[in-house]
């Protein structure tokens, strides 16, 4: 694309000027009733809200009172612009066709959960209403932005998710990676009611255990390892969980146990079911044990 400029100091004159409002030579975001503004500003301005000490109304306060510089709406202020949403009418920040972030957010997650059909598959509106919801959808349009181009990413796994790629099932998403990403969005698909309630922590040790076991070169010995964690620990978790709840020490003893299992696995005979793993002698009362030796918490 060709520049609209001829010349650096072109470039100067047009686009850059001194903002009235940080006094930093910047990029020229708009010219307001009391000079021109960058972008910085220019976001923060039409961000504030209040009650505005000229009119009483409640609505974005970018103008500044020219007596004690107070934040003032627009109308008070003598904008010629406005910053209401071209959709819902909601004053603040802009963006692409005037729309605000609320309506910007609820466009992209719409796009993104999109079962093919063109409308959000319908398992996941639950998801859609909790996330168009949220008190800041800046933070979303952020979130759906974080490592764009990556694999893995937010909008990625979203889409994947409309589309039916990703099963709505807790053990799907402890296949995922990265596993960061994976894990906000099943605890978002947890709140919002489209997955099930589980204890975090029985989470976080699902989510390592395939890692875990991707590192054991022998194919029994994963068989033998994912019963002893299927059948031993996971429910173990999950009663304790059930009684009272899951601490970081509790998650870290589970992988221990899983850990001591595969070494006294790999030092046995061939066929030969691991060792049952001790407690800690380090363990506090109502530290876990293995399942067949558990006190009560």
């Amino acid at each position: 694309m060709s520049r609209t400029y001829a010349t650096d100091e072109q470039y100067e004159r047009w686009y850059m000027a001194e903002c009235c409002r940080c006094d930093q030579r910047r990029h020229k975001a708009g010219t307001w009733p009391d000079g021109y503004v960058c972008r910085t500003c220019s976001d923060r301005a039409v961000r504030t809200r209040g009650t505005c000490p000229g009119c009483a109304q409640d609505r974005a306060l970018p103008g500044r009172h020219p007596v004690d510089g107070s934040a003032i709406c627009t109308t008070c202020a003598g904008f010629s612009q406005t910053f209401d949403c071209s959709r819902c009418g909601f004053e603040g920040k802009l963006l692409g066709g005037r729309l605000c972030e609320r309506c910007t957010l609820t466009d992209q997650l719409t796009a993104l959960l999109d079962d093919g059909t063109g409308r959000v598959r319908p398992a996941l509106t639950p998801l859609l209403t909790l996330l168009v919801a949220m008190d800041e959808p800046r933070s979303g349009l952020a979130w759906l932005a974080m490592r764009r181009g990556q694999p893995g990413n937010a909008s990625q796994l979203l889409q994947r998710l409309g589309l039916g790629e990703i099963p709505l099932t807790h053990d799907a998403f402890h296949e995922l990676q990265p596993w960061r990403a994976a894990a906000h969005l099943e605890e978002l698909l947890m709140a919002s009611g489209v997955l099930p309630a589980v204890d975090k922590y029985i989470c976080s040790f699902q989510r390592w255990l395939p890692g875990h076991l991707a590192d054991i070169a022998d194919p029994e010995h994963v068989k033998t390892i994912k019963l002893f964690a299927t059948w031993r620990v996971l429910p173990h978790l999950r009663e304790r969980a059930d009684r009272s709840h899951i601490t970081p020490s509790v998650r870290r003893f589970a992988a221990e146990q899983i850990k001591h299992a595969t070494i006294s696995c790999a030092g046995s005979a061939p066929g030969t079911a691991p060792s049952r793993p001790a407690a800690s002698s380090t363990s506090t009362p109502g530290s876990p044990r293995t399942p067949n030796t558990a006190a009560p918490a």
